[in-house]
């Protein structure tokens, strides 16, 4: 996130979830991706990270007074709910182990573990950003540099919107099926604001998805499901343009 922010403020607190068994990635082991998390999760910012229940041994250590673990089990998740209702879930992926109903889930449940930390705010904090755990890895700096960057993050504010970097223009339909194919309007990775427009932003989420799984018997990447919440009428977004790099 960055561009036209306010320097005031309580401190943002930081989000992230490490979930595991949900698809398989030839790309990212679960010891690579563990190395990327620890970055993150060994910076001194408050944060709250929710951790599958059957991991947790890996991640007591980062217990702090900056960082709260909170175990957490997979099917809590609402969509699991819905998952014998998937009976046509077919995407137009190149990576089919990756994506997975399991990982449509845990994508799509980002802004459920936003709302669940903005319920506890054990840091009382007014503003809330979620950070994908293995960022780090789109990021070609020092660890150094990387820890100032996130460090900077938590004396940002934005009273009305919610702030989100965008790949593709989001004012722009663009001949793909929403329901099928990637749409990079968004960048899934980042996204954050106040608790007002962060809560109504995670009931919507899950109130499309659920409408998606109920008439479609399917359900696609979260940044699709934003997209069409976006479509809404411009819904409280202050996007800024990224790609999967530094610039996110």
């Amino acid at each position: 996130m960055s561009d036209n922010v306010i320097h005031t403020g309580p401190g943002a607190t930081i989000v992230s979830a490490f979930m595991t068994n949900i698809n398989h990635r030839a790309d990212r082991s679960y010891d690579k991706y563990l190395v990327l998390a620890k970055q993150l999760l060994k910076v001194p910012i408050n944060k709250v990270i929710f951790v599958d229940n059957s991991v947790m041994h890996h991640f007591t250590e980062f217990a702090n007074e900056n960082t709260t673990i909170i175990p957490f089990v997979k099917d809590a998740n609402y969509l699991y709910e819905y998952k014998d209702k998937l009976t046509e879930f077919k995407l137009n992926t190149t990576n089919p182990a990756k994506d997975t109903i399991e990982y449509m889930f845990t994508m799509c449940y980002k802004t459920e573990f936003v709302k669940k930390a903005i319920q506890i705010n054990n840091y009382h904090a007014s503003q809330f950003i979620w950070i994908d755990l293995g960022i780090k890895h789109m990021m070609d700096i020092s660890e150094a540099e990387f820890a100032n960057k996130i460090l900077r993050l938590q004396y940002i504010e934005y009273p009305i919107h919610i702030r989100i970097g965008a790949i593709w223009n989001p004012d722009y339909n663009y001949d793909i099926d929403l329901f099928k194919d990637i749409c990079w309007c968004f960048a899934g990775s980042v996204f954050g604001g106040n608790i007002k427009s962060l809560l109504e932003f995670a009931d919507l989420t899950k109130e499309t998805c659920i409408k998606i799984i109920n008439e479609r018997k399917s359900l696609m990447w979260e940044i699709n499901v934003w997209k069409i919440i976006y479509n809404m009428d411009r819904w409280k977004f202050l996007y800024y343009p990224c790609s999967h790099d530094i610039s996110i």
